[in-house]
Protein backbone atom coordinates (compact mmCIF):
# COMPACT_ATOMS: atom_id res chain seq x y z
CA UNK A 1 0.00 0.00 0.00
CA UNK A 2 1.48 3.31 -1.14
CA UNK A 3 1.08 6.48 1.44
CA UNK A 4 2.31 9.76 1.73
CA UNK A 5 2.56 11.37 5.34
CA UNK A 6 2.98 15.00 5.09
CA UNK A 7 4.25 17.51 8.13
CA UNK A 8 4.57 20.95 8.59
CA UNK A 9 6.24 21.59 12.41
CA UNK A 10 6.70 24.27 14.20
CA UNK A 11 10.13 25.64 12.40
CA UNK A 12 7.81 26.73 9.89
CA UNK A 13 10.29 25.54 7.81
CA UNK A 14 8.13 24.10 4.27
CA UNK A 15 6.09 20.94 4.19
CA UNK A 16 8.02 17.73 4.51
CA UNK A 17 6.36 14.83 2.53
CA UNK A 18 7.37 11.34 2.59
CA UNK A 19 6.30 8.46 -0.30
CA UNK A 20 5.78 5.48 1.87
CA UNK A 21 4.83 1.63 1.20
CA UNK A 22 2.95 0.16 3.69
CA UNK A 23 3.45 -3.81 4.16
CA UNK A 24 4.24 -5.73 7.06
CA UNK A 25 7.42 -3.14 6.94
CA UNK A 26 7.13 0.32 6.30
CA UNK A 27 9.31 1.02 3.12
CA UNK A 28 10.77 5.08 2.86
CA UNK A 29 10.58 5.43 -1.27
CA UNK A 30 11.34 8.97 -1.66
CA UNK A 31 11.49 12.03 0.79
CA UNK A 32 11.25 15.79 -0.19
CA UNK A 33 11.04 19.26 1.32
CA UNK A 34 8.97 22.08 -0.05
CA UNK A 35 10.06 24.94 1.23
CA UNK A 36 7.91 28.03 2.43
CA UNK A 37 8.35 31.38 0.66
CA UNK A 38 9.27 33.67 2.68
CA UNK A 39 5.76 36.21 2.94
CA UNK A 40 3.86 32.82 3.39
CA UNK A 41 6.24 32.28 6.30
CA UNK A 42 5.60 35.50 7.49
CA UNK A 43 2.22 35.55 7.67
CA UNK A 44 1.83 31.84 9.43
CA UNK A 45 4.45 33.15 11.88
CA UNK A 46 2.07 36.31 12.88
CA UNK A 47 -0.83 33.98 13.39
CA UNK A 48 1.04 32.03 16.04
CA UNK A 49 1.22 35.14 17.99
CA UNK A 50 -1.67 36.00 19.92
CA UNK A 51 -1.49 40.01 20.04
CA UNK A 52 -0.88 39.77 16.38
CA UNK A 53 -3.31 36.62 14.77
CA UNK A 54 -6.47 37.73 12.56
CA UNK A 55 -8.95 35.84 11.97
CA UNK A 56 -9.32 36.37 8.10
CA UNK A 57 -5.83 35.26 7.75
CA UNK A 58 -5.97 32.19 9.41
CA UNK A 59 -8.83 31.46 7.96
CA UNK A 60 -7.18 32.24 4.55
CA UNK A 61 -3.76 30.24 5.68
CA UNK A 62 -6.05 27.12 6.19
CA UNK A 63 -7.13 26.75 2.57
CA UNK A 64 -3.68 28.47 1.34
CA UNK A 65 -1.52 25.84 3.15
CA UNK A 66 -3.43 23.17 1.71
CA UNK A 67 -2.42 24.30 -1.91
CA UNK A 68 1.12 24.08 -0.24
CA UNK A 69 -0.07 20.43 0.38
CA UNK A 70 -0.61 19.36 -2.83
CA UNK A 71 2.48 20.79 -4.44
CA UNK A 72 4.52 19.05 -2.52
CA UNK A 73 2.37 15.88 -3.08
CA UNK A 74 3.47 16.75 -6.87
CA UNK A 75 6.92 17.70 -6.19
CA UNK A 76 7.35 14.15 -3.83
CA UNK A 77 5.89 12.50 -7.10
CA UNK A 78 7.33 13.98 -9.80
CA UNK A 79 10.30 11.72 -11.45
CA UNK A 80 8.42 8.00 -9.36
CA UNK A 81 6.62 6.00 -11.96
CA UNK A 82 3.65 6.74 -9.62
CA UNK A 83 0.60 8.81 -9.86
CA UNK A 84 -2.36 10.13 -7.64
CA UNK A 85 -4.06 7.20 -8.73
CA UNK A 86 -1.35 4.61 -7.17
CA UNK A 87 -2.03 6.54 -3.58
CA UNK A 88 -4.11 4.61 -1.23
CA UNK A 89 -4.25 7.46 0.90
CA UNK A 90 -2.56 11.15 2.27
CA UNK A 91 -2.01 11.42 5.91
CA UNK A 92 -1.41 15.07 7.49
CA UNK A 93 -0.37 16.81 10.17
CA UNK A 94 -1.08 19.96 9.09
CA UNK A 95 0.14 22.94 10.69
CA UNK A 96 -0.40 23.89 14.63
CA UNK A 97 -1.70 27.35 15.06
CA UNK A 98 -2.66 26.95 19.02
CA UNK A 99 -2.24 24.23 21.15
CA UNK A 100 -4.00 24.38 24.48
CA UNK A 101 -4.41 20.53 26.05
CA UNK A 102 -4.09 22.20 29.95
CA UNK A 103 -6.72 24.80 28.79
CA UNK A 104 -10.07 25.99 30.86
CA UNK A 105 -11.62 23.69 27.89
CA UNK A 106 -8.69 21.70 25.99
CA UNK A 107 -8.09 22.31 22.83
CA UNK A 108 -5.70 22.28 19.90
CA UNK A 109 -5.81 23.34 16.13
CA UNK A 110 -4.37 22.59 12.98
CA UNK A 111 -4.91 24.17 9.79
CA UNK A 112 -4.38 22.66 6.20
CA UNK A 113 -7.22 21.68 4.87
CA UNK A 114 -8.06 18.59 3.60
CA UNK A 115 -10.78 18.87 1.41
CA UNK A 116 -8.18 20.94 -0.80
CA UNK A 117 -6.10 17.90 -0.79
CA UNK A 118 -8.49 14.97 -1.34
CA UNK A 119 -10.34 17.25 -4.26
CA UNK A 120 -7.46 18.31 -6.20
CA UNK A 121 -5.59 14.42 -6.22
CA UNK A 122 -8.79 12.59 -5.41
CA UNK A 123 -6.94 10.68 -2.94
CA UNK A 124 -8.79 10.02 0.68
CA UNK A 125 -7.59 12.42 3.14
CA UNK A 126 -6.43 11.46 7.44
CA UNK A 127 -6.06 14.70 9.16
CA UNK A 128 -6.15 16.11 12.54
CA UNK A 129 -4.87 13.47 14.33
CA UNK A 130 -4.41 15.62 17.56
CA UNK A 131 -8.12 16.08 18.84
CA UNK A 132 -9.53 12.71 19.36
CA UNK A 133 -6.05 12.06 21.90
CA UNK A 134 -7.34 15.64 23.72
CA UNK A 135 -11.01 14.66 23.74
CA UNK A 136 -10.14 11.45 25.70
CA UNK A 137 -7.90 13.66 28.48
CA UNK A 138 -4.60 13.66 26.69
CA UNK A 139 -2.39 16.35 25.49
CA UNK A 140 -2.83 15.32 21.75
CA UNK A 141 0.55 14.85 21.32
CA UNK A 142 3.52 13.52 20.67
CA UNK A 143 1.53 11.46 18.73
CA UNK A 144 5.30 10.43 16.56
CA UNK A 145 5.58 7.87 19.48
CA UNK A 146 3.29 5.19 18.22
CA UNK A 147 5.14 4.94 15.02
CA UNK A 148 8.67 4.23 16.40
CA UNK A 149 7.71 1.54 19.11
CA UNK A 150 6.15 0.01 15.69
CA UNK A 151 9.07 0.52 13.81
CA UNK A 152 11.93 0.14 16.98
CA UNK A 153 10.24 -1.92 19.18
CA UNK A 154 12.71 -5.05 18.67
CA UNK A 155 15.62 -2.92 18.75
CA UNK A 156 18.00 -5.04 21.55
CA UNK A 157 19.02 -1.77 23.09
CA UNK A 158 17.38 0.84 25.38
CA UNK A 159 16.46 3.38 23.09
CA UNK A 160 16.20 7.00 22.77
CA UNK A 161 14.46 8.87 19.78
CA UNK A 162 15.60 12.68 20.02
CA UNK A 163 13.18 14.61 17.43
CA UNK A 164 14.79 18.48 17.46
CA UNK A 165 12.32 20.53 15.27
CA UNK A 166 11.04 23.93 16.35
CA UNK A 167 10.21 21.68 19.46
CA UNK A 168 12.18 19.00 21.32
CA UNK A 169 10.88 15.58 21.95
CA UNK A 170 11.98 12.18 22.60
CA UNK A 171 10.76 8.83 22.31
CA UNK A 172 12.01 6.22 24.79
CA UNK A 173 11.51 2.58 24.08
CA UNK A 174 13.48 0.15 26.40
CA UNK A 175 14.39 -3.47 25.53
CA UNK A 176 11.57 -5.67 25.49
CA UNK A 177 8.99 -2.59 26.13
CA UNK A 178 5.31 -3.11 26.04
CA UNK A 179 3.54 0.16 24.39
CA UNK A 180 2.39 1.10 28.18
CA UNK A 181 6.19 1.07 29.37
CA UNK A 182 6.82 3.79 25.63
CA UNK A 183 7.85 7.36 27.02
CA UNK A 184 7.54 10.16 25.22
CA UNK A 185 7.26 13.44 26.27
CA UNK A 186 8.10 17.04 24.93
CA UNK A 187 12.04 18.58 26.17
CA UNK A 188 10.96 22.19 25.57
CA UNK A 189 12.49 24.35 22.94
CA UNK A 190 14.67 22.85 20.01
CA UNK A 191 15.00 25.51 16.96
CA UNK A 192 13.05 27.71 17.76
CA UNK A 193 14.67 30.00 19.25
CA UNK A 194 18.19 29.53 17.41
CA UNK A 195 16.40 30.08 14.19
CA UNK A 196 14.81 33.42 15.22
CA UNK A 197 18.05 34.93 16.78
CA UNK A 198 19.97 33.37 13.45
CA UNK A 199 17.85 35.32 11.18
CA UNK A 200 17.23 38.57 13.56
CA UNK A 201 21.14 38.99 13.50
CA UNK A 202 22.81 37.48 10.58
CA UNK A 203 19.62 37.13 8.27
CA UNK A 204 20.12 33.54 7.73
CA UNK A 205 17.21 30.75 8.36
CA UNK A 206 19.08 28.74 10.46
CA UNK A 207 22.53 28.04 12.31
CA UNK A 208 24.34 25.80 9.34
CA UNK A 209 26.05 23.10 11.01
CA UNK A 210 25.74 24.96 14.57
CA UNK A 211 28.92 26.70 13.05
CA UNK A 212 28.17 29.82 14.42
CA UNK A 213 27.42 28.77 17.91
CA UNK A 214 30.90 27.00 18.10
CA UNK A 215 32.13 29.86 17.48
CA UNK A 216 30.57 31.59 20.21
CA UNK A 217 30.73 31.55 24.13
CA UNK A 218 28.13 31.00 26.78
CA UNK A 219 27.05 33.98 28.58
CA UNK A 220 26.38 32.91 31.85
CA UNK A 221 24.08 35.19 32.88
CA UNK A 222 21.36 34.57 30.60
CA UNK A 223 22.02 30.90 30.54
CA UNK A 224 21.45 30.84 34.17
CA UNK A 225 18.37 32.35 33.60
CA UNK A 226 16.68 30.47 30.66
CA UNK A 227 17.39 27.07 32.10
CA UNK A 228 15.09 27.97 34.94
CA UNK A 229 12.32 27.44 32.32
CA UNK A 230 9.85 25.39 34.12
CA UNK A 231 8.46 23.30 31.47
CA UNK A 232 12.13 21.76 31.49
CA UNK A 233 11.84 20.60 35.12
CA UNK A 234 7.96 19.60 34.48
CA UNK A 235 7.37 16.07 35.25
CA UNK A 236 5.69 14.38 32.07
CA UNK A 237 3.63 13.75 30.34
CA UNK A 238 3.72 17.20 28.99
CA UNK A 239 3.89 19.19 25.38
CA UNK A 240 4.56 22.42 24.86
CA UNK A 241 4.81 25.05 21.71
CA UNK A 242 5.44 28.52 19.98
CA UNK A 243 2.44 29.33 22.14
CA UNK A 244 5.25 29.43 25.20
CA UNK A 245 8.23 30.68 23.17
CA UNK A 246 6.55 32.90 21.05
CA UNK A 247 8.29 36.10 19.08
CA UNK A 248 6.87 38.52 22.18
CA UNK A 249 8.39 35.92 24.65
CA UNK A 250 11.88 36.26 22.59
CA UNK A 251 11.89 39.73 22.39
CA UNK A 252 10.93 40.11 25.57
CA UNK A 253 14.31 37.83 27.00
CA UNK A 254 16.36 40.02 24.52
CA UNK A 255 15.18 43.64 25.89
CA UNK A 256 15.32 42.00 29.97
CA UNK A 257 18.85 40.92 28.98
CA UNK A 258 20.15 43.57 26.32
CA UNK A 259 21.28 41.14 23.92
CA UNK A 260 22.09 44.00 22.03
CA UNK A 261 25.80 44.51 24.11
CA UNK A 262 26.29 40.87 23.68
CA UNK A 263 28.15 39.65 20.51
CA UNK A 264 25.42 37.79 18.19
CA UNK A 265 27.63 34.36 18.81
CA UNK A 266 27.42 34.51 21.97
CA UNK A 267 23.99 34.60 21.87
CA UNK A 268 23.01 31.85 19.81
CA UNK A 269 25.99 29.67 21.86
CA UNK A 270 23.80 30.70 24.63
CA UNK A 271 20.46 29.81 23.19
CA UNK A 272 21.90 26.47 21.68
CA UNK A 273 23.14 25.48 24.86
CA UNK A 274 19.24 25.92 26.31
CA UNK A 275 18.85 23.39 24.04
CA UNK A 276 21.54 21.00 24.37
CA UNK A 277 20.72 21.49 28.59
CA UNK A 278 16.91 20.80 28.57
CA UNK A 279 17.56 17.30 26.44
CA UNK A 280 20.01 16.57 28.70
CA UNK A 281 18.08 17.30 31.79
CA UNK A 282 15.58 14.94 30.68
CA UNK A 283 17.86 12.22 29.97
CA UNK A 284 19.11 12.46 33.34
CA UNK A 285 15.94 13.14 35.55
CA UNK A 286 13.38 10.85 34.03
CA UNK A 287 14.78 8.33 32.45
CA UNK A 288 16.08 5.26 34.04
CA UNK A 289 19.08 3.90 31.69
CA UNK A 290 19.82 4.54 27.91
CA UNK A 291 21.94 2.93 26.04
CA UNK A 292 21.94 5.11 22.50
CA UNK A 293 19.69 8.36 21.83
CA UNK A 294 19.37 8.26 18.03
CA UNK A 295 19.20 12.57 17.42
CA UNK A 296 16.76 13.23 14.39
CA UNK A 297 15.19 16.16 12.92
CA UNK A 298 16.88 19.67 11.74
CA UNK A 299 18.94 19.80 15.21
CA UNK A 300 20.73 16.70 14.02
CA UNK A 301 22.32 18.77 11.69
CA UNK A 302 24.00 21.37 14.44
CA UNK A 303 26.92 20.03 15.98
CA UNK A 304 27.05 22.22 18.26
CA UNK A 305 24.32 20.49 20.17
CA UNK A 306 25.67 16.88 19.22
CA UNK A 307 28.84 18.05 20.96
CA UNK A 308 27.39 18.93 23.95
CA UNK A 309 24.64 15.75 24.50
CA UNK A 310 28.10 13.60 24.31
CA UNK A 311 30.05 15.54 26.59
CA UNK A 312 26.90 15.82 28.73
CA UNK A 313 25.78 12.60 28.78
CA UNK A 314 27.61 8.81 29.20
CA UNK A 315 25.90 6.62 26.52
CA UNK A 316 26.21 6.64 22.50
CA UNK A 317 24.75 9.77 20.65
CA UNK A 318 24.55 9.12 16.57
CA UNK A 319 22.51 10.82 13.98
CA UNK A 320 19.35 9.25 12.22
CA UNK A 321 21.78 8.79 9.02
CA UNK A 322 24.06 6.85 11.54
CA UNK A 323 21.41 4.41 13.10
CA UNK A 324 20.16 3.95 9.54
CA UNK A 325 17.12 5.79 9.18
CA UNK A 326 16.34 9.54 7.57
CA UNK A 327 16.13 12.18 9.91
CA UNK A 328 14.28 14.84 8.08
CA UNK A 329 11.52 12.50 7.13
CA UNK A 330 10.72 10.52 10.47
CA UNK A 331 8.16 12.90 11.30
CA UNK A 332 6.29 12.63 7.63
CA UNK A 333 6.77 8.83 7.60
CA UNK A 334 5.11 8.65 11.12
CA UNK A 335 1.87 10.09 10.12
CA UNK A 336 1.67 8.02 7.15
CA UNK A 337 2.09 5.01 9.89
CA UNK A 338 -0.76 7.23 11.90
CA UNK A 339 -2.89 7.30 9.21
CA UNK A 340 -2.56 3.34 8.10
CA UNK A 341 -3.96 3.06 11.73
CA UNK A 342 -6.98 5.11 11.12
CA UNK A 343 -8.15 3.28 8.18
CA UNK A 344 -6.96 0.31 9.67
CA UNK A 345 -9.69 1.20 12.87
CA UNK A 346 -7.12 1.03 15.31
CA UNK A 347 -6.15 3.20 17.98
CA UNK A 348 -2.65 4.76 17.72
CA UNK A 349 -2.09 7.27 20.38
CA UNK A 350 0.42 6.19 23.50
CA UNK A 351 -1.55 7.13 26.45
CA UNK A 352 1.30 6.85 28.97
CA UNK A 353 2.92 9.46 26.69
CA UNK A 354 -0.13 11.98 25.89
CA UNK A 355 -1.92 11.13 29.33
CA UNK A 356 -4.82 10.08 27.71
CA UNK A 357 -7.21 7.86 29.31
CA UNK A 358 -7.32 5.15 26.80
CA UNK A 359 -6.10 4.19 23.56
CA UNK A 360 -8.44 5.43 20.62
CA UNK A 361 -8.83 5.57 16.85
CA UNK A 362 -7.20 9.32 15.95
CA UNK A 363 -7.43 11.35 12.94
CA UNK A 364 -10.69 12.29 10.51
CA UNK A 365 -11.20 10.93 7.07
CA UNK A 366 -11.78 13.01 4.29
CA UNK A 367 -12.94 10.65 1.44
CA UNK A 368 -12.00 10.97 -2.63
CA UNK A 369 -14.62 13.54 -3.78
CA UNK A 370 -14.59 12.23 -7.35
CA UNK A 371 -15.70 8.59 -8.36
CA UNK A 372 -13.33 6.45 -9.55
CA UNK A 373 -12.60 5.68 -12.78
Amino acid sequence: MLAIGLMSGTSLDGVDAALVDIQEEVKLIKFHTLPYDQDFKNRLFRNLNVKTAKLSEISTLNFELGHWFVKAIDNLLQGTPYTYQDIAFVASHGQTIWHDPKGQIPSTLQIGEASIIAYHTNIQVVSNFRVMDIAAGGEGAPLVPFSEYYLYRNTPINLVLQNIGGISNLTYIPVGATMEEVKSFDCGVGNIMIDYFTHKYYNKPYDEDGKIALSGHVIETIFNHLKQDAFITRIPPKSTGREQYSQEFMETLSETYQFANYRPQDIIATITELTAYSIAYQYLHFIKQIDCAVICGGGSHNHYILKRLREITQFTIITGEEFGLNSDAKEAVAFAILGYMTLSGKPSNVPSATGAKMPVVLGQITPSPKQKE
